[in-house]
Protein backbone atom coordinates (compact mmCIF):
# COMPACT_ATOMS: atom_id res chain seq x y z
CA UNK A 1 0.00 0.00 0.00
CA UNK A 2 1.59 3.63 -0.63
CA UNK A 3 -0.37 3.60 1.19
CA UNK A 4 -1.93 -0.09 -0.27
CA UNK A 5 -1.88 1.45 -0.79
CA UNK A 6 -2.77 2.29 0.37
CA UNK A 7 -1.33 2.58 0.69
CA UNK A 8 -0.67 5.17 1.74
CA UNK A 9 1.03 7.23 4.93
CA UNK A 10 6.62 11.63 8.92
CA UNK A 11 9.87 12.18 9.70
CA UNK A 12 12.39 13.51 12.18
CA UNK A 13 15.22 11.40 10.92
CA UNK A 14 18.58 13.00 10.11
CA UNK A 15 19.43 12.19 6.51
CA UNK A 16 23.03 11.53 5.53
CA UNK A 17 22.71 12.84 1.99
CA UNK A 18 24.31 15.64 0.03
CA UNK A 19 22.66 19.02 0.78
CA UNK A 20 21.61 19.37 -2.86
CA UNK A 21 19.61 16.16 -2.56
CA UNK A 22 17.71 17.66 0.36
CA UNK A 23 16.34 20.54 -1.69
CA UNK A 24 12.57 20.21 -1.91
CA UNK A 25 10.20 21.65 -4.51
CA UNK A 26 7.77 24.24 -3.12
CA UNK A 27 4.84 21.94 -3.86
CA UNK A 28 6.16 19.42 -1.31
CA UNK A 29 5.74 21.90 1.55
CA UNK A 30 2.29 22.69 0.18
CA UNK A 31 1.46 18.97 0.15
CA UNK A 32 2.47 18.60 3.80
CA UNK A 33 0.41 21.62 4.79
CA UNK A 34 -2.58 20.07 2.99
CA UNK A 35 -2.25 16.93 5.13
CA UNK A 36 -2.02 18.71 8.48
CA UNK A 37 0.09 20.85 10.83
CA UNK A 38 3.81 20.15 10.51
CA UNK A 39 4.23 19.80 14.27
CA UNK A 40 1.56 17.09 14.35
CA UNK A 41 3.06 15.23 11.38
CA UNK A 42 6.50 15.31 13.01
CA UNK A 43 5.05 13.92 16.23
CA UNK A 44 3.53 10.80 14.70
CA UNK A 45 5.43 7.69 15.80
CA UNK A 46 2.98 5.01 14.71
CA UNK A 47 -0.12 4.58 12.55
CA UNK A 48 -2.64 1.76 12.91
CA UNK A 49 -5.11 1.21 10.07
CA UNK A 50 -8.07 -1.17 10.29
CA UNK A 51 -10.30 -1.91 7.33
CA UNK A 52 -10.90 -4.25 4.42
CA UNK A 53 -9.11 -5.32 1.27
CA UNK A 54 -10.83 -6.39 -1.94
CA UNK A 55 -8.70 -7.78 -4.77
CA UNK A 56 -9.37 -9.04 -8.30
CA UNK A 57 -6.62 -10.91 -10.16
CA UNK A 58 -7.84 -11.91 -13.63
CA UNK A 59 -4.71 -14.03 -14.07
CA UNK A 60 -6.14 -16.33 -11.41
CA UNK A 61 -9.53 -16.45 -13.06
CA UNK A 62 -11.11 -14.13 -10.53
CA UNK A 63 -14.17 -12.27 -11.76
CA UNK A 64 -15.39 -10.98 -8.39
CA UNK A 65 -13.28 -9.42 -5.63
CA UNK A 66 -11.61 -11.66 -3.06
CA UNK A 67 -12.43 -10.10 0.30
CA UNK A 68 -10.23 -9.88 3.41
CA UNK A 69 -10.07 -7.89 6.61
CA UNK A 70 -7.04 -5.63 6.89
CA UNK A 71 -4.93 -4.64 9.88
CA UNK A 72 -1.85 -2.53 9.16
CA UNK A 73 0.58 -1.14 11.74
CA UNK A 74 3.50 1.13 10.85
CA UNK A 75 6.05 2.20 13.46
CA UNK A 76 9.08 4.47 13.22
CA UNK A 77 11.73 4.00 12.15
CA UNK A 78 11.28 0.84 10.07
CA UNK A 79 8.63 -1.55 11.31
CA UNK A 80 5.50 -2.70 9.52
CA UNK A 81 2.97 -5.46 10.20
CA UNK A 82 0.18 -6.25 7.72
CA UNK A 83 -2.44 -8.91 8.49
CA UNK A 84 -4.92 -9.78 5.74
CA UNK A 85 -7.49 -12.37 6.84
CA UNK A 86 -9.47 -14.01 4.05
CA UNK A 87 -12.14 -16.70 4.15
CA UNK A 88 -9.74 -19.64 4.07
CA UNK A 89 -6.37 -18.30 5.18
CA UNK A 90 -4.57 -15.41 6.83
CA UNK A 91 -1.42 -13.77 5.48
CA UNK A 92 0.81 -11.87 7.89
CA UNK A 93 3.71 -9.86 6.45
CA UNK A 94 6.19 -8.18 8.79
CA UNK A 95 9.18 -5.88 8.42
CA UNK A 96 11.50 -5.42 11.41
CA UNK A 97 14.40 -3.17 10.44
CA UNK A 98 16.46 -5.12 7.91
CA UNK A 99 14.57 -8.40 8.29
CA UNK A 100 11.17 -9.40 6.95
CA UNK A 101 9.00 -12.50 6.90
CA UNK A 102 5.55 -13.64 5.94
CA UNK A 103 3.27 -16.32 7.34
CA UNK A 104 0.40 -17.94 5.44
CA UNK A 105 -1.85 -19.90 7.78
CA UNK A 106 -4.98 -21.96 7.21
CA UNK A 107 -7.87 -20.49 9.22
CA UNK A 108 -9.54 -23.86 9.78
CA UNK A 109 -6.36 -25.78 10.63
CA UNK A 110 -3.55 -23.66 12.14
CA UNK A 111 -1.21 -26.67 11.79
CA UNK A 112 -1.13 -25.91 8.06
CA UNK A 113 1.14 -22.96 7.48
CA UNK A 114 4.10 -21.61 5.55
CA UNK A 115 6.65 -19.34 7.21
CA UNK A 116 9.07 -17.64 4.82
CA UNK A 117 11.93 -15.20 5.32
CA UNK A 118 11.81 -12.59 2.58
CA UNK A 119 14.73 -11.94 0.22
CA UNK A 120 16.70 -8.70 0.16
CA UNK A 121 14.72 -7.23 -2.75
CA UNK A 122 11.44 -7.65 -0.86
CA UNK A 123 12.98 -6.17 2.29
CA UNK A 124 14.05 -3.08 0.34
CA UNK A 125 10.54 -2.71 -1.08
CA UNK A 126 8.97 -2.96 2.38
CA UNK A 127 11.46 -0.46 3.81
CA UNK A 128 10.65 2.03 1.05
CA UNK A 129 6.93 1.48 1.59
CA UNK A 130 7.27 1.99 5.34
CA UNK A 131 9.32 5.16 4.86
CA UNK A 132 6.78 6.60 2.43
CA UNK A 133 3.89 5.93 4.80
CA UNK A 134 5.60 7.54 7.78
CA UNK A 135 7.75 10.29 6.27
CA UNK A 136 5.13 12.58 4.73
CA UNK A 137 7.13 13.41 1.61
CA UNK A 138 10.53 13.82 3.24
CA UNK A 139 13.70 12.94 1.32
CA UNK A 140 14.12 9.13 1.38
CA UNK A 141 16.92 7.91 3.61
CA UNK A 142 19.97 7.66 1.36
CA UNK A 143 17.86 8.81 -1.60
CA UNK A 144 16.66 12.00 -3.23
CA UNK A 145 13.69 14.06 -4.38
CA UNK A 146 13.50 15.02 -8.06
CA UNK A 147 11.16 17.69 -9.39
CA UNK A 148 10.00 16.54 -12.84
CA UNK A 149 7.88 19.60 -13.61
CA UNK A 150 4.21 20.14 -14.49
CA UNK A 151 1.81 17.41 -15.62
CA UNK A 152 -1.95 17.10 -15.88
CA UNK A 153 -3.91 14.41 -14.01
CA UNK A 154 -7.69 14.15 -14.36
CA UNK A 155 -7.76 17.67 -15.77
CA UNK A 156 -5.85 19.08 -12.78
CA UNK A 157 -2.53 20.86 -13.28
CA UNK A 158 -0.04 19.03 -11.08
CA UNK A 159 3.65 18.97 -10.26
CA UNK A 160 5.34 15.60 -10.65
CA UNK A 161 7.85 14.86 -7.88
CA UNK A 162 9.82 11.59 -7.72
CA UNK A 163 10.89 10.20 -4.34
CA UNK A 164 13.87 8.03 -5.22
CA UNK A 165 14.96 5.31 -2.78
CA UNK A 166 17.57 3.76 -5.05
CA UNK A 167 18.05 2.33 -8.54
CA UNK A 168 14.72 1.08 -9.81
CA UNK A 169 12.91 2.16 -6.64
CA UNK A 170 10.95 5.40 -6.84
CA UNK A 171 7.55 6.77 -5.93
CA UNK A 172 6.34 9.08 -8.67
CA UNK A 173 3.80 11.47 -7.15
CA UNK A 174 1.55 14.07 -8.77
CA UNK A 175 0.47 16.97 -6.53
CA UNK A 176 -2.16 19.59 -7.31
CA UNK A 177 -0.07 22.74 -7.78
CA UNK A 178 -2.75 24.94 -6.18
CA UNK A 179 -3.67 22.90 -3.09
CA UNK A 180 -0.91 20.30 -2.61
CA UNK A 181 -3.43 17.45 -2.74
CA UNK A 182 -1.94 14.15 -3.91
CA UNK A 183 -3.69 13.17 -7.15
CA UNK A 184 -1.77 10.07 -8.23
CA UNK A 185 1.15 7.87 -7.20
CA UNK A 186 3.04 5.58 -9.59
CA UNK A 187 5.48 2.88 -8.50
CA UNK A 188 6.78 0.80 -11.40
CA UNK A 189 3.79 -0.90 -13.08
CA UNK A 190 1.49 0.01 -10.17
CA UNK A 191 -0.67 3.12 -9.71
CA UNK A 192 -2.38 4.35 -6.54
CA UNK A 193 -5.33 6.71 -6.23
CA UNK A 194 -6.72 7.96 -2.94
CA UNK A 195 -10.27 9.06 -2.20
CA UNK A 196 -12.41 9.98 0.78
CA UNK A 197 -11.01 11.25 4.04
CA UNK A 198 -10.53 10.30 7.67
CA UNK A 199 -9.29 13.08 9.95
CA UNK A 200 -7.35 12.17 13.06
CA UNK A 201 -5.86 14.86 15.30
CA UNK A 202 -6.16 17.34 12.46
CA UNK A 203 -4.33 15.12 9.92
CA UNK A 204 -5.95 13.90 6.68
CA UNK A 205 -5.80 10.18 5.89
CA UNK A 206 -7.40 8.57 2.82
CA UNK A 207 -10.48 6.43 3.38
CA UNK A 208 -9.88 4.41 0.23
CA UNK A 209 -6.77 3.55 -1.80
CA UNK A 210 -7.15 1.80 -5.15
CA UNK A 211 -4.10 0.06 -6.60
CA UNK A 212 -3.92 -1.06 -10.23
CA UNK A 213 -1.05 -3.21 -11.49
CA UNK A 214 -0.44 -4.12 -15.12
CA UNK A 215 0.84 -7.68 -15.50
CA UNK A 216 2.96 -9.24 -18.24
CA UNK A 217 -0.22 -10.79 -19.66
CA UNK A 218 -1.65 -7.32 -20.22
CA UNK A 219 -4.34 -7.82 -17.59
CA UNK A 220 -4.79 -5.62 -14.55
CA UNK A 221 -4.83 -6.59 -10.88
CA UNK A 222 -7.06 -4.23 -8.88
CA UNK A 223 -6.79 -3.97 -5.08
CA UNK A 224 -9.04 -1.69 -3.02
CA UNK A 225 -8.16 -0.91 0.61
CA UNK A 226 -10.96 0.75 2.57
CA UNK A 227 -10.10 2.02 6.04
CA UNK A 228 -12.61 2.05 8.87
CA UNK A 229 -10.33 3.58 11.50
CA UNK A 230 -6.92 5.19 11.92
CA UNK A 231 -5.20 5.41 15.32
CA UNK A 232 -2.02 7.38 15.98
CA UNK A 233 0.80 6.83 18.46
CA UNK A 234 -0.36 3.61 20.08
CA UNK A 235 2.10 1.84 22.35
CA UNK A 236 3.10 -1.01 20.02
CA UNK A 237 5.08 -3.82 21.68
CA UNK A 238 8.28 -4.69 19.73
CA UNK A 239 7.48 -8.39 20.10
CA UNK A 240 4.62 -7.95 17.66
CA UNK A 241 7.21 -7.87 14.87
CA UNK A 242 9.13 -10.98 15.93
CA UNK A 243 8.81 -14.10 13.78
CA UNK A 244 6.62 -16.75 15.41
CA UNK A 245 8.36 -19.73 16.98
CA UNK A 246 6.88 -22.47 14.81
CA UNK A 247 8.06 -26.09 14.48
CA UNK A 248 10.41 -26.32 11.49
CA UNK A 249 8.99 -29.68 10.52
CA UNK A 250 5.56 -28.18 10.03
CA UNK A 251 6.38 -25.21 7.82
CA UNK A 252 4.17 -26.46 5.03
CA UNK A 253 1.21 -24.42 3.81
CA UNK A 254 -0.30 -27.27 1.85
CA UNK A 255 -4.03 -26.81 1.72
CA UNK A 256 -3.86 -23.13 2.64
CA UNK A 257 -4.86 -20.53 0.09
CA UNK A 258 -4.75 -16.76 0.00
CA UNK A 259 -8.51 -16.50 -0.50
Amino acid sequence: MSKASASTFLCAVALLVHPAARAEPAVVALARAYLGPQSTLDGIRSIHYVGTLDRIDPNRGETVPVHATLDLILVKPMRQRLVARGTAATMTTVLDGYEAWDLLRDNADPAKFRLRWLPAADVKTLRANTWENLSYYRVPEGGSIEDKGPATVDGVVCERVDFVHGPGSAYERYFDRDTGRLMLTVRGPETFRESGEIRVEGVRFPRTIVSRTKTSSGKEIVSTATFESVVLNEAIPPGLFAAPDLPTARTSAAGATGK
